[in-house]
């Protein structure tokens, strides 16, 4: 049984459409827990939030094991979706300040984990020296790199450039991040993503995945020196297209246990987006759901 760390904060959030309101739980490591949760995988997640929102952590499978740092308050974030399109997102948000530090992960034995996924959503809850002493460890260390590019201008969100991007990407193994945010992160907006994804292999990531909504996801090889595009499935239905990217990641690094092909993970977590997409929530299928709709569709 693959063995997985997840960090990053609990959020309160508020999630509109244009028919609908939805409350509840939020932030990636919720949903990338269901995913890993669902699919029979050994989950601890060390998380953020005040104390006042520990029913939150109800939320979660009683698989997981949980590791709460209790901050001042929760973070809260409003997702407006405007259309059908899960990349155009609206979002004003509280933003406390609430960082992991190294001290934080003394209880852990890092160099057991197959993998950490790290989910900041701020450019302050994973600091360069937290990343840096999981990457020593020897573990590997996936990456989503929407909180550094996170900042508020009164309670709207707006993308700016990643200044340190150079500094943190030398720890990371896997990069994760949607096209908008890969167009941000350098502040090249005219550079192609497949030329953003091959520069930003080399400052260290050996994985690039840049997601891209009803286009699919780029994925780019160091190793391989290779790019691959792998598209979407239609779900069944759109239900809900709140953490659908951390959906992917956790997909991805559950496959990556089971195989080196860049193409075999990416369409793997296609297929996991596309059935939480049908569902409100976290994922909740399992592997044979998975390889039933992969049967479906002949790949």
């Amino acid at each position: 049984m693959a063995k997985f760390l997840l960090m990053g904060p609990v959020t309160r959030d508020t999630n509109l459409k244009s028919d609908s309101t939805c409350k509840g739980i939020g932030g990636p490591v919720y949903y990338q827990a269901g995913v890993l949760s669902s699919l029979k995988s050994d989950v601890t997640a060390v998380v953020t939030l005040g104390k006042e929102d520990a029913n939150l952590l109800t939320y979660f499978s009683k698989d997981t094991q949980l590791k709460p740092v209790w901050g001042r308050e929760t973070m809260q974030f409003e997702n407006f979706y405007p259309d059908e399109d899960p990349n155009h997102r609206v979002q004003r948000a509280c933003i406390p300040y609430n960082p992991l530090e190294v001290s934080h992960l003394d209880f852990l034995e890092l160099e057991t984990f197959n993998a950490v996924l790290i989910s900041p959503l701020s450019p302050w809850d994973i600091p360069l020296e937290t990343i840096k002493h999981i990457f020593e460890s020897g573990t590997r260390v996936y990456l989503g790199v929407q909180g550094y590019l996170r900042h508020l201008e009164g309670q709207n969100v707006v993308l700016k450039p990643w200044k340190q991007y150079k500094n943190f990407l030398k720890y990371v193994n896997f990069l994760f991040m949607d096209e908008v945010e890969a167009r941000v992160i350098t502040g090249d907006s005219s550079t192609s993503l497949l030329e953003i994804s091959r520069g930003i292999s080399l400052l260290g990531p050996e994985e690039v995945i840049i997601t891209r909504g009803d286009k699919g996801s780029l994925i780019y090889s160091r190793h391989h020196d290779k790019s691959y595009s792998i598209p979407t499935y239609p779900p069944q239905e759109r239900v809900d297209p709140t953490g659908l990217g951390d959906s992917y990641l956790a997909a991805y690094a559950f496959r990556k246990q089971k195989t080196s092909d860049p193409r075999e993970c990416g369409i793997f977590s296609s297929i996991v987006s596309s059935l939480k997409l049908e569902k409100k929530g976290a994922f909740q299928g399992n592997i044979n759901i998975i390889n039933q709709r992969i049967q479906e569709l002949k790949l």
